[in-house]
């Protein structure tokens, strides 16, 4: 009987925490696709998207049209003046240029990669900031509830001790030092009480939403953490975001040298022209032609800008290695402190929770002897704000070391994977002059 009761009530914890972790992965989702930065970053990658296909645009024909009509003179034998009109359908076909199309094409579609991770980043780094105000709200509400239950003893205590000195078994001493105990206790219930505001006001500010009356709890295990923080290390460099992000902006960077090169090369076009003209050049009537022409257009002097631009491409190229390395070295130091922070508290938890523990016994064994004269008010008080200290030093490190697995994940850009958040911009809106629903998917690969 008893084993059956202890699986039943293991499977009933187990239900609890999924749903508390469906709950916060979900408060959270809802708020993603509402933020303001995010929402930016789908629209900066949607941007990339169609700067790709204008890149394209170079290796497709360009047809125009031009209509003129107005006033010609013409001096040779006769002065000649007439009304002159011209109608030209001009088709250009580029066939070489040197490789600047292609070049384009790639930067475009190296800054699109480039957009793509930006996204993921922002959306991972908004992951923490809200989970940590998720958090940090729950931090207080606990601390409310622990400080409201701490004032309701000391009132406890304080009617106790006043009716025994009523009743000539205390001393008005004892009244006095309870009264001085429960003022405390309600200026720590006061203070207790702006922080959850504070932290209220906070969770609405991020999350974009009014805070739930009581916050659910979160799981003391968030995700899957790495295992060492080598491991993390490892993810980092193949997963995180930022990487990915400076890696494609280095490919930007060589792309965009390619097209500086492309200058030095000529341009080749295929031209079909058919000319509608009347009045032209002096010459009274119509005047129709038709060409069809292969073109070599090839700059060869441009005042030393070609050389200028090539020249400012391979800094930015050294510019964007560095950016790339110093990417780097930052992560690795925002998974190291987060990863200190992660193992030390959990090796505290344990101890404060048996610190804990001991407290409650201490004052519960001196509530009774106490109530046998074995036990001064003095001793009974100092355990109940011992209790007090113990609870909310559990509740801070409980907290921090949640908010420090948060880090951790978004260290190595796996904190949306981890809360099993998958990053789709279907219930993002975006603003131009009216709301309109963004339903283009930032899942898919960027055009290449």
């Amino acid at each position: 009987m008893n084993t059956k009761l202890k699986l039943i009530s293991l499977i009933v914890t187990c239900q609890v925490s999924m749903a508390n972790a469906d709950a916060f992965s979900e408060t959270l989702s809802n708020s993603l696709f509402k933020a303001p930065q995010v929402v930016e970053a789908v629209n900066a990658y949607q941007a990339s998207i169609h700067a790709i296909e204008q890149a394209k645009s170079g290796y497709k024909p360009k047809v125009d049209m031009t209509l003129g009509s107005g006033y010609e003179w013409t001096k040779d034998a006769t002065d000649d003046e007439l009304n002159r009109r011209e109608a030209r359908l001009n088709l250009s076909q580029m066939l070489y240029d040197g490789g600047a199309t292609g070049s384009e094409v790639d930067r475009q579609d190296a800054k699109s990669r480039s957009a793509y991770a930006h996204l993921s980043d922002v959306a991972d780094d908004y992951l923490l900031e809200a989970g940590r105000a998720y958090l940090e709200l729950l931090r207080r509400q606990q601390l409310r509830n622990s400080a409201a239950a701490t004032l309701a003893n000391h009132q406890k205590l304080f009617d106790q001790i006043k009716r025994r000195a009523e009743m000539g078994v205390g001393a008005e001493s004892s009244v006095n030092q309870a009264q001085g105990r429960l003022s405390l206790a309600e200026v720590n219930s006061l203070v207790a009480e702006n922080n959850y505001l504070d932290a209220l006001a906070t969770y609405e500010r991020v999350l974009g939403q009014p805070a739930p009356t009581e916050v659910s709890p979160v799981p003391a295990q968030i995700g899957v953490m790495p295992k060492t923080v080598q491991e993390g290390l490892e993810l980092l460099r193949t997963q995180h975001p930022v990487m990915a992000v400076a890696s494609a902006d280095l490919e930007a960077s060589l792309a965009q040298r390619e097209a500086a090169k492309a200058k030095y090369q000529p341009r080749v076009y295929f031209e079909v022209e058919r000319r509608w003209d009347h009045n032209l050049d002096g010459t009274a009537g119509a005047n129709e032609d038709l060409t069809a022409m292969v073109r070599l257009r090839w700059n060869l002097y441009n005042g030393g800008a070609d050389e200028a631009w090539e020249a400012n491409t391979i800094k930015q190229i050294g510019q964007a290695q560095a950016v790339q390395d110093d990417a780097l070295l930052q992560a690795n130091q925002s998974l190291k402190l987060s990863w200190n922070a992660y193992t030390v508290l959990g090796k505290q938890i344990g101890f404060l929770a048996d610190h804990l523990k001991a407290s409650r016994d201490t004052r519960d064994a001196y509530q009774k002897q106490f109530d046998i004269n074995q036990r001064t008010l003095l001793d009974l008080l100092d355990t109940e704000n011992e209790v007090f200290t113990a609870q909310n030093q559990l509740v801070d490190a409980q907290t921090d070391h949640q908010i420090a697995q948060l880090r951790v994940l978004n260290s190595i850009g796996g904190l949306a994977g981890a809360l099993d958040i998958t990053i789709t911009p279907d219930n993002l809106k975006t603003s131009d002059e009216q709301t309109v629903w963004v339903t283009e998917t930032v899942q898919e690969s960027p055009a290449s």
